[in-house]
């Protein structure tokens, strides 16, 4: 009886860890909506910039960096793989 419970708690265990969340790869639309959410870019009901747009991606810098870009941020993969490092 003693061994028919360790796998049991084994398998609770196991269901009981969640997995980490997939905000999808970077520069995709879950991690556009993922990076919009966490920063609070929009307001959830349509109201800001375009995902990924220029005015997005500087939004998106100064709520990072808490001051305006000096000029225009990239918005380019190199930028969102920084933004993604900076978010984790």
């Amino acid at each position: 009886m003693r061994f028919l419970s360790l796998p049991v708690m084994v398998l609770l265990l196991a269901a009981c860890q969640s997995a980490p969340p997939s905000h999808g790869n970077v520069g995709s639309d879950a991690w556009l909506a993922y990076v919009d959410q966490r920063l609070s870019i929009s307001d959830g009901q349509g109201h800001g910039p375009d995902y990924g747009s220029q005015e997005w991606c500087d939004a998106v810098h100064f709520k990072l960096h808490g001051q305006r870009p000096a000029a225009p941020t990239p918005c380019d993969q190199t930028w969102m793989q920084e933004v993604d490092a900076k978010l984790k």
